[in-house]
């Protein structure tokens, strides 16, 4: 059986590597580079003005890292199928089920490292502990994870709901006992209790003599992998996700300013797209109350500024996919309309959309900003890039999406 994971697994990794040369292209590798910048600096300023000793730093520090704890679900990678063509091996599973343990701890484990290493200076700072602590903080953390994909192991079985919720609580304290004696008594003793603890989940933790269930396995990797076409939905099409229609009555008057005209065809289904749909609409709200609440804790001129404008293009270029939204609809290629007009359309919407996301931005600049120069500053550099946006990348991107 774990010859058979091993050959799900290529497959699986195949599919994926599919879609992930449309996520981490080149604008989203920009993107991440200005924004991790922006924000290690105003990190790094932060932490000079932090008073000395700064104590509610390490219960930030605690609960950051709990909350870390809680990425990365366990990869079975089982498929509806399963429940009949591998219930005849279901007394093999237990093997099947350890590799997808160990395959399952890497992801985790590299974003456990970045977390712990993102918020060492805040450790230095709050705990007055040192750098070189930072590799037993991230195998205590490690030790931490592998123990609770252990837990969600053992919730795949059949009458062991008690159980894990049991050792689920067991988990709980040995994780605040650990961290918490790593950060404000010594790294050596946290990462003891975090071996013992590893000990106990892995060795005395097996897999028990009961039936798999079956239903609750498939419907849990499901869940999983539809979490990450989720995420994957934002940078392309994905099969795997179906666009969901609502109603939303109280939001037709936004499109009442819309007459019913001949040349507003375009326009008038691009607003409604966004208005009952959940995934352009969502996208844009999203994205446009993540930027708004990073942007009411920055106070410096250039960072606010940088951090808007990425997410004024973050959005556009996400919206643009909106023009071939309804390219499959036999009745608008019935439609005596022109291009032209479905490209007018588009341009009138992301301008509408933008110039309002840089209107917020804007607003969330007059409270948070000290003074007036430095408000205007980030308010015209807010609305000339979004102009920019729609008068130079729109037109050449829509040009090579509509040749």
């Amino acid at each position: 059986m774990t010859d058979f994971f091993s050959q799900r697994l290529q497959r699986h990794q195949k599919h994926m590597m599919r879609y992930l040369r449309y996520v981490f292209n080149d604008h989203f590798a920009l993107i991440c580079t200005f924004l991790v910048g922006g924000l290690g600096l105003y990190y790094s300023e932060l932490l000079k003005t932090l008073p000395q000793p700064f104590r509610i730093g390490g219960w930030i520090v605690l609960l950051l890292w709990i909350s870390a704890l809680s990425f990365g679900r366990l990869a079975t990678l089982t498929k509806p199928a399963d429940l009949i063509f591998l219930l005849a091996k279901e007394s093999q599973m237990a093997a099947y089920l350890n590799r997808a343990v160990r395959y399952s701890m890497w992801l985790p484990f590299g974003v456990l490292f970045l977390i712990v290493g993102a918020s060492m200076p805040l450790v230095v700072v709050s705990v007055d502990m040192p750098f070189s602590s930072f590799p037993l903080y991230v195998l205590l953390m490690w030790l931490l994870k592998i123990s609770d994909l252990m837990i969600q192991r053992l919730r795949l079985y059949q009458d062991t709901t008690v159980q894990s919720k049991r050792q689920r609580l067991i988990w709980l304290l040995a994780v605040i006992a650990s961290i918490s004696c790593s950060l404000w008594l010594t790294p050596w003793l946290g990462l003891l209790l975090a071996v013992v603890q590893a000990l106990w989940f892995v060795f005395f933790l097996k897999a028990p003599k009961h039936l798999l269930a079956w239903d609750q396995m498939i419907q849990v990797e499901q869940t999983r992998l539809h979490r990450i076409y989720r995420f994957i939905n934002l940078f392309t099409d994905v099969p795997q996700i179906t666009a969901q229609a609502k109603r939303r009555k109280y939001l037709d008057w936004t499109l009442n300013w819309v007459s019913k005209d001949h040349k507003n065809t375009y326009l008038y289904l691009y607003l409604r797209r966004l208005v009952r749909g959940s995934q352009y609409g969502g996208l844009y709200v999203r994205l446009s109350l993540i930027a708004g609440l990073i942007l009411c804790f920055v106070q410096e001129t250039w960072l606010s500024l940088l951090i808007g404008c990425l997410f004024i293009y973050l959005i556009g270029f996400q919206l643009i996919p909106l023009t071939n939204e309804f390219q499959y609809m036999v009745l608008t290629h019935l439609y005596p309309v022109q291009t032209e007009q479905k490209v007018g359309a588009m341009k009138k919407v992301l301008a509408l959309l933008l110039f309002f996301a840089a209107l917020i931005f804007a607003v969330i600049g007059g409270f948070t900003l000290t003074s007036l120069s430095q408000w205007g500053l980030t308010a015209g550099g807010y609305f000339i890039f979004t102009g920019g946006f729609l008068k130079i990348y729109l037109p050449n991107r829509l040009k090579k999406m509509n040749p």
